[in-house]
């Protein structure tokens, strides 16, 4: 077998390089397809992030096949060819190895600006190309669609050209790149078949006092897997009330949602959430957790046991926080801070489609931080 080009024809790495791209390609187009055609659910979102995956697995292909030729020499083109032949296949090859960059890109940049993280697999999540931003996903998103039609376009023309070559010219164009007759179909195979939040001690809480806080200052936000990739969201309302007894510790919490305030950074999936088998908000308008019995874990930490309700399920919950005062000479306040997990199922948050865990994670974890101020 021989792995390194040659003047005469490709190598098998090179070769390998070459029909893995051009099988995942075509899987990409026949994904997007069948993508279009489904409504939003689980089999969409599950066909969309293969799509990414493999979206990025042409890229990193892509980027080992350019390495690799630039280490080793290009097999000569036929001295048949006539001058403008060998510019169009050279040009041709050039606007081929910027589409396999820049189409993924385009495509990565364009989830990222949805808000819809992107996972190679379930098993390695990748950074945000850039923020959540509508504007910048309709633009990406437009790149992208135009520069794969492009790249399905020249591949095409490059497939007629090599055809041309074998049956027309009958040189050796398609034979030195052929896998089939030295190189094992596994390698082709195996190419296509991936198909406890810190606090400092309260120093002044005042005792009797009520603390009030809502989400102008405050943030309630929440990170949930979907196709692999850690997702966060926000609840942009919500109230937050501790009462404090005589002796300044906390005596009752409690926090009311506006379930419909639900942000995600994606109009579409917000809708989804708000729908009757997710959160159900036009009969389950509010989430509300209460309590009135606390445990001090260390100075200024706590933890109030009492019952979340979200839809129409109550649970005991457990939640703990940090109360710490802010700094600063203006109106006293304080910053109540602190994360728990819970389950959205446990909740009744995934009926039918949607009770699924293989594409939406049942684990949540909620993030708080939260302003309170006297009430006067």
């Amino acid at each position: 077998m021989q792995f390194r080009n040659s003047l005469e024809r490709w190598g098998s790495v090179a070769k390998f390089f070459h029909w893995a791209i051009v099988l995942l390609v075509i899987c990409q187009f026949a994904l997007a397809l069948l993508a279009d055609d489904l409504p939003v659910g689980v089999e969409k979102l599950k066909l969309l992030a293969r799509h990414k995956s493999i979206g990025i697995t042409i890229l990193a292909l892509a980027t080992l096949r350019l390495l690799w030729r630039a280490a080793n020499r290009t097999p000569a083109l036929p001295p048949t060819m006539a001058a403008w032949e060998k510019f169009s296949s050279k040009a041709a090859h050039a606007l081929l190895y910027v589409l396999l960059f820049v189409v993924p890109l385009a495509g990565w940049t364009m989830s990222s600006a949805k808000n819809f993280p992107v996972s190679w697999f379930g098993l390695v999540q990748l950074p945000d190309f850039v923020a959540p931003n509508e504007s910048t996903y309709e633009i990406a998103h437009g790149i992208h669609e135009t520069l794969a039609m492009t790249l399905g376009i020249v591949a095409v023309l490059h497939l007629l050209a090599a055809l041309k070559h074998h049956f027309v010219n009958r040189d050796a164009v398609l034979k030195r790149m052929w896998p089939f007759a030295r190189v094992p179909v596994v390698l082709i195979t195996m190419a296509i078949a991936a198909v406890a939040m810190p606090g400092q001690s309260l120093a002044a809480q005042p005792p009797g006092a009520t603390l009030r806080g809502s989400g102008a200052d405050s943030t309630l936000a929440f990170n949930f897997t979907q196709a692999g990739a850690g997702t966060n969201g926000s609840f942009k309302a919500f109230t937050t009330t501790l009462m404090t007894g005589e002796d300044g510790a906390p005596a009752s919490l409690e926090v009311t949602i506006d379930v419909k305030s639900i942000d995600t950074g994606d109009k579409e999936r917000d809708g989804l959430l708000r729908d009757k088998d997710l959160f159900d908000v036009k009969r389950f308008a509010e989430a509300k957790f209460a309590a009135t019995r606390f445990t001090r874990e260390a100075s200024g930490r706590y933890q109030a046991i009492g019952k979340l309700t979200i839809r129409d399920v109550t649970r005991d919950v457990t939640l703990p926080f940090a109360l710490t005062e802010m700094p600063g000479g203006g109106a006293p306040g304080w910053l109540l801070a602190g994360e728990i997990v819970i389950n959205r199922l446990d909740y009744g948050v995934g009926q039918g489609e949607w009770r699924d865990t293989g594409m939406v994670g049942n684990a949540v974890t909620v993030r708080y931080s939260v302003k309170l101020a006297p009430v006067p």
